[in-house]
């Protein structure tokens, strides 16, 4: 394991803390788990075909989602 320090608002603390305690979980577990899952979403998101459209097929993309 690596030690890291990052800054985080004061209400994204909060909600860290509340996710560890209703998941029995530490607050430096839920930090990871949630760093892992974006690293993770990031990786899914450029390893598709998404990046390859034009921007006008990105913005239909993102409007059929809402």
């Amino acid at each position: 394991m690596s030690e890291i320090s990052i800054n985080i608002s004061k209400e994204l603390q909060s909600k860290l803390i509340k996710v560890a305690n209703k998941t029995h979980r530490t607050f430096d577990e839920c930090v990871e788990l949630a760093l892992r899952e974006y690293a993770d979403n990031y990786d899914d998101f450029y390893k598709t075909d998404f990046c390859s459209v034009d921007n006008a097929e990105k913005a239909f993309f993102f409007a059929a989602a809402e």
